[in-house]
């Protein structure tokens, strides 16, 4: 699927369905080559990846079948699971018993953020103090299902249970504020805002720690460079400083075709697959469930389970 066309206006189903399938596709089109950080053995590996392929054996996901998530991924799963179990309402301490259950039961690659948090739990630390020091995106690129399942709330109840639900793993100030950023960009984009207009509105807004504004000017001077010589200079890597800039240039340049968007991310290499989280939230709510390619649907492993939970929060169906 090429540029997106809009014959009809974007629904609320169809942006929050598109928030939701284009990050869980964001996240397991990388699943191939997650946190490889040589573009060139990328390409010269797997060709330019528009397609979701199963983990590479040798790499962090061994085992895991085309269509299947990364541990990112798998997380936003549990948080759909908990969300739709609770009636649509974000419950601190239900999420918090899956996501443990899950790592009980679960060969999955567990990050240093997991670790952490995991320790955390065993040595009997409450909700709010278990979160690791980890200053990674992935912790607050979960959220699409709790965006979706809690729509109709108020906003800063919105954005109290998405920071909540980052900071048990995360406890950084700057994934935090990442998680309320990405948040209050979808607001606006679900206002019909522009991504670039969006971004800019989001940027200007207050948070504890999170530079936003430096990071959007960053992602700016990059508009000369390829997208993958732009994540090369602004940072290939885990932590919120390098990925969030990142995320941002990707979305300036590619913001208007969210295919284009998510293969290039995946062709920048390095922890493409909170990249592609995020970038699934923004331009699925931006561009509705009509601009993610249906070859992307299709082989998910989770679309039954996304199905399911689209029809008890009240966004099932066709428009």
């Amino acid at each position: 699927m090429g540029a997106l066309s809009v014959e009809t206006p974007l629904s609320v189903r169809e942006r929050y369905a598109g928030l939701l399938y284009a990050a869980l596709a964001g996240d397991s089109l990388a699943l191939s080559t997650h946190w490889i950080y040589d573009q060139d053995e990328i390409a010269n590996r797997h060709g330019r990846i528009s397609e979701l392929q199963a983990a590479a054996q040798d790499g962090y996901h061994p085992g895991k079948v085309r269509g299947a998530q990364t541990h990112y991924g798998d997380q936003t799963l549990i948080l759909l699971e908990s969300l739709e179990a609770c009636g649509g309402n974000f419950v601190m301490d239900d999420f918090a018993r899956r996501w443990r259950h899950f790592w009980d039961e679960s060969k999955a690659y567990r990050d240093h953020a997991t670790k952490v948090t995991l320790t955390h739990f065993q040595e009997g630390l409450g909700l709010t103090r278990v979160g690791s020091n980890s200053i990674d995106l992935a912790g607050a690129v979960r959220i699409a299902p709790l965006l979706a399942a809690m729509r109709n709330e108020e906003q800063p109840t919105i954005i109290a249970a998405v920071r909540a639900q980052t900071l048990m793993t995360h406890a950084a100030p700057t994934v935090v504020d990442t998680a309320e950023f990405i948040t209050r960009t979808v607001f606006l984009l679900m206002k019909g805002v522009t991504i670039s207009n969006a971004l800019r509105m989001a940027t200007a807004q207050s948070y504890r720690a999170l530079p936003t504004e430096k990071y959007l000017k960053q992602a700016e001077e990059t508009k000369d460079l390829s997208t993958a010589q732009t994540v090369k200079k602004l940072g290939q890597a885990c932590s919120i400083d390098k990925a969030l800039p990142s995320v941002l240039a990707i979305l300036l340049r590619h913001g208007e075709n969210l295919e284009t968007a998510l293969i290039e991310n995946v062709m920048a290499g390095g922890d493409s697959a909170a990249r592609g989280l995020a970038l699934g939230i923004l331009l699925g709510a931006a561009q509705g469930r009509r601009s993610i390619p249906e070859r992307w649907i299709e082989p998910l492993l989770a679309r039954p389970q996304v199905e399911g939970f689209l029809k008890i929060i009240g966004l099932g169906g066709t428009d």
